[in-house]
């Protein structure tokens, strides 16, 4: 076993250790509201989780972490055979979850110290060793059940199975470090070997064979010798390993392990003798039959009658997340190009139904030429008598000659025409017109087959692509509850501490989520938890008074809707006082009180994501710092996440968290508005309606829908949207005064609105593709998708739309459009941004201005250096390099060589991102260096430390 397998085992390790933990917490929490089956059912989970991890860590040689486990596993058993488990006491609870987080940083601490005793290890047992003394003098010992003889060891085909196949990788690793072990790395080589020695000695002990502990106890002694050599170590090593291969085989073969002395074996294996060095004594004595030299040459035992056990763990590989990414990225463009395909199948079967038309067109016009010449013979035959000439079929020869019947040329004067047909050139015409015709219907025939045939493997790529979409998706997804785990925990801590009574509801704890937003997405839950807690639920009395039950509620949802994730944090407290919120708008001067008075709901719930900003009276453990919402602000803008405040004064509040898919493949509603395609998440349609004119109720200025016995707001979709695109057309038509108006009733958690378009279009499945940084999500667009045409199309976003602020409802600006409010020009300082792109200008401009900075342009350094001397007061100017008239460097080395401007910070942001260019910068003084592309969370989050430089 290598290095890189060694890694993967602790991995996996690490991952199962943390799966155990949760589930012991996961239990204990749910036990104090559970009935006694439920708690019996939990105690063994527990107990055996405890013992799971127990036997892990000693397989890999987590001997601290094995005995931390077997302590608490102690404590289980107490907790299941000597207690009353129908009368729980809260206590035992609380001293089990203490044990559960040592074991916690014992864990931590072993993987990262690889099993080194830390004083915090040292600790942490401790802590483990008082509560099972505790248990122990309040309960009473563990009683020590007898263990049947055919128990306390795994079935001999059992064992056979796991030396045969599980142990072949650890002796192999043994031999490769001792063959490679050399003077210079003697060392590292004593430490690959008693991480084998651990995983034998724990791989013993968990199998319950102490003679095969015993014959590779003296690899522990060689490794722990303090005057060990190179030569001691590959020539006993050598004979321990050959040891060991024996036992290996005496248990294969069902016979009790000998245990051999140590005779040590000059040389490797591998390693030939030197022709003239002496032999010692043992090595001319061949290796017994059945120990093999080398593993690799071990034969296998035949198969057992009985069937065997399969091996519970399963190959894996690492894979770089970003070729995952890339992967993922080509699952959506291969989706995009099946639309395609689809698009041209049913332009193929069109055509083709095309063809059809005109070929019937074609042999109707044919037979009509046929039956016309038959007609105007027939009529020449009844009406002539041999002296009054051919008349109109003597006409039709004139104009197309007789074509003889056979080889020669001379028509048959003695036959009649009923006796004998006679042809011209114009029949002949009309055949070859009707053999065309057959001719093209028989490739319209074939053609028709090749649709089929496209059609069916079309259809057969669609569901290909949508299993392999499947898969590639749960490559990067987690259960919504990896997120929430930890938080009944927390709150019930903070509930015990402030003597309220809380429950926490986890809804749509299955959701998947991109495992990448698993950390952005941890300390906003914790934040928005502890602030529904402290702000939002009053104290039990409290609640009473007011007609409330005096156990408070705080829930979880997370759902899919529209290519998004919607996570909800919704509390039943108390609710947000806008008054309180301008109150401490005028405390803090960020606004004046006329100003404040104009602030609009959206514009006071805005200040709650400021930093520093809060509405506590006092500052306390939880809560009066002013950081918690503006954590949850920035956590989220790095993974372009958005929140919103839904509050109700005495009812609570709600927080709305939406997150974009990695790769969001949905159904969407085509409709055509203002000349312009435009697709609606079809989860959020609610109904879909056509409407008279009459039908629209006029409430004042509003046009109002009469829907499921209650009147709902209808709009025109161009209303909605904050942009247009100029069409070569004529206007399009109001969908309002059209006769009949297509209506979609759209829904979100915002509440209900109708929606007037000028078509619809059908249904489709579309990629959702985000806007890319440094694009700010524009409000009511969610991403845009591309047609199978080619063309990009728009994706709206249904709760900005239903959720246009109300009196109870607004938008944080997380990276959304945010109306601008009017702080005191003390408050906000001022940025340069010289640029000579006026696109960056622009979007750096309006990243700036989201975030609350005034913002100065300058095309170059010459105009900036002009702006300077006349008077600007910036807070910090950010500089591109090359620039016409004067580059980023000459205006820096301008700016730090004039007094006035000396101590203005400056970072710089361009494309060069070459240690020369950063250098340079950074001698002349510059304060911090970007490269384009920039990150927008970083650069907003750099630009305090900036100013306050």
């Amino acid at each position: 076993m290598n290095d890189d397998d060694l890694n993967e085992l602790i991995d996996a390790f690490t991952a199962e250790c943390e799966e155990f933990l949760q589930l012991m917490e996961t239990n204990l929490l749910a036990m104090e509201a559970a009935g006694l089956k439920e708690r019996q059912a939990a105690v063994k989970e527990m107990f055996r989780a405890a013992h799971s991890i127990k036997g892990a860590g000693s397989m890999l040689g987590f001997q601290n972490v094995s005995a931390a486990a077997h302590t608490l596993e102690d404590c289980f058993v107490i907790l299941r055979d000597r207690t009353d488990l129908s009368v729980l006491e809260p206590t035992t609870v609380s001293v089990l979850l203490q044990g559960v987080d040592a074991l916690k940083k014992i864990a931590l601490e072993s993987i990262q110290h690889s099993d080194v005793t830390t004083p915090d290890q040292t600790e942490n047992l401790e802590v483990i060793a008082q509560i099972f003394a505790e248990f122990e003098a309040k309960y009473g010992k563990p009683e020590q059940s007898p263990v049947p003889a055919a128990s306390q060891s795994p079935a001999p085909e059992t064992l056979k199975l796991i030396f045969e196949h599980d142990v072949l990788p650890l002796f192999n690793r043994l031999e490769t470090d001792l063959s490679q072990a050399s003077e210079a790395d003697l060392a590292k080589s004593v430490t690959a070997l008693n991480q084998v020695y651990y995983q034998l000695s724990g791989l013993a002990g968990m199998l319950q064979l102490p003679d095969f502990g015993k014959v590779a106890e003296p690899l522990r002694d060689l490794i722990d010798s303090p005057d060990l050599t190179l030569e001691r170590l590959q020539s006993e090593g050598w004979t321990i390993a050959q040891n060991l291969q024996t036992a290996r085989q005496q248990l294969l073969e069902g016979r009790a392990i000998d245990i051999p002395s140590i005779s040590p074996s000059p040389t490797p294996p591998d390693s030939p003798t030197p022709p003239d060095s002496p032999t010692p004594p043992n090595s001319s004595t061949p290796p017994d039959s059945s120990t093999p030299p080398s593993l690799s040459h071990t034969p296998r035992l035949p198969p057992s009658p009985s069937p065997p056990v399969p091996n519970p763990q399963r190959p894996t590989i690492r894979v770089d997340l970003e070729r995952l990414n890339e992967l993922v990225n080509l699952v959506g463009e291969l989706v995009i190009n099946r639309t395609n395909l689809e698009l041209q199948e049913s332009e193929l079967r069109s055509e083709v139904k095309r063809i059809r038309r005109s070929i019937l067109d074609l042999n109707q016009f044919g037979g009509q030429l046929r039956e016309e010449y038959d007609r105007l013979s027939f009529a020449d035959w009844r009406g002539g008598n041999g002296s009054s000439g051919l008349g109109k079929l003597a006409a039709a020869e004139t104009e197309f000659p007789m074509i003889a019947n056979g080889k020669s040329s001379v028509p048959h004067g003695h036959f009649d025409i009923l006796e004998m047909d006679r042809y011209t050139e114009f029949h002949s015409t009309a055949a070859e017109v009707i053999e065309t015709a057959q001719a093209i219907s028989q490739s319209a025939t074939k053609l028709d087959s090749l649709a089929m045939k496209f059609e069916r493997s079309t259809d057969q790529l669609r569901r290909i692509t949508d299993q392999l979409r499947s898969r590639v998706m749960q490559l990067r997804v987690v259960s919504f509850s990896r997120a929430v785990d930890h938080l009944p925990r927390a709150l019930r801590d903070m509930c015990l501490t402030y003597e309220k009574d809380v429950n926490l509801l986890l809804l749509g704890r299955d959701t998947k989520i991109d495992e990448s937003l698993l950390d952005a997405l941890r300390d906003p839950l914790i934040h928005l938890v502890r602030n529904a807690f402290d702000h939002g639920i009053e104290m039990p009395e409290v609640r009473q008074a007011i007609g409330k039950p005096a156990s408070g509620q705080i829930e979880i949802e997370a759902r899919h809707q529209g290519g998004q994730t919607l996570i909800t944090v919704t509390d039943d407290g108390k609710g947000i006082d806008p008054e309180i919120i301008r109150r401490k708008i005028v405390t803090k001067g960020l606004a004046t009180e006329e100003q404040a008075q104009e602030f609009s709901i959206a514009e006071l719930y805005d200040f709650l994501f400021w930093p520093g900003f809060s509405t506590a009276e006092g500052v306390s453990d939880l809560s009066g710092r002013g950081v918690g919402l503006d954590v949850v602000r920035t956590n989220l803008r790095t993974v372009r996440g958005t929140v919103k405040v839904d509050s109700r004064l005495g009812k609570g509040t709600s927080f709305i968290i939406k997150l974009p898919l990695l790769l969001s493949i949905t159904d969407a509603l085509m409709v055509k508005t203002d000349h312009n395609k435009i697709a609606v998440p079809l989860d959020a349609v609610e109904e879909i309606l056509h409407i008279k004119a009459s039908e629209v109720h006029i409430a004042g200025n509003q046009p109002m829908l009469w829907w499921r016995q209650e009147f709902i707001r209808l709009v025109r979709m161009q209303d909605l949207l904050e942009y247009s695109v100029v069409a070569p057309d004529a206007p399009s038509p109001d969908p309002l005064s059209l006769e009949e108006i297509p209506v979609l009733v759209l829904a979100s958690p915002e509440g209900m609105l109708a929606v007037a378009v000028e078509r619809l279009i059908g249904q489709q499945e579309i990629v959702v593709k985000p806007l890319p940084p440094p694009l700010s999500k524009p409000r009511g667009v969610l991403g845009s998708t591309i047609l199978g045409d080619g063309r990009v199309v728009t994706i709206l976003d249904v709760d900005d739309l239903v959720g246009q602020p109300s009196a109870n409802s607004s938008s944080a600006a997380v990276s959304g459009t945010v109306q601008e409010m009017a702080p005191s020009g003390s408050q906000s300082p001022l940025i340069l941004v010289v640029d000579d792109s006026y696109t960056i200008r622009q979007l750096l401009s309006l990243t700036l201005t989201r975030a609350r900075y005034r913002v100065v342009q300058a095309k170059d350094g010459v105009d900036a250096l002009e702006k300077l001397q006349n008077g600007l007061d910036c807070s910090l100017a950010i500089v591109d390099i090359e620039m016409p008239r004067m580059d980023g460097f000459e205006l820096l080395r301008s700016i730090r060589g004039t007094h006035r401007f000396a101590n203005i910070p400056v970072a710089m942001l361009t494309s060069r991102s070459g240690e020369k260019h950063r250098q340079m910068a950074m001698e002349l003084g510059a304060n911090q260096y970007f490269t384009k592309p920039y990150s927008e969370a970083q650069l907003l989050q750099a630009i305090p430390k900036l100013i306050k430089h």
